[in-house]
């Protein structure tokens, strides 16, 4: 499994960028900690299709590759 780190040089090498849950998010109490992949006109690729920050680090990993 690659690191949080590299999947975000690899992301950001295709123009897109990996955020991760804020820590005072309120999701995150209930959820855990989760990701988003947003391109460079500001839309969400990954990570918001029932609530915001629902992506996981391998379906991160997969877009990275």
């Amino acid at each position: 499994m690659l690191s949080e780190n590299t999947i975000r040089r690899r992301l950001r090498a295709k123009g897109l960028r990996l955020e991760k849950t804020p820590s005072r998010h309120w999701t995150r109490d209930w959820y855990g900690p989760g990701y988003m992949v947003i391109d460079d006109r500001n839309m969400v690729v990954l990570g918001a299709s029932q609530r915001p920050y629902d992506g996981t680090l391998d379906e991160a990993a997969e877009l990275a590759v």
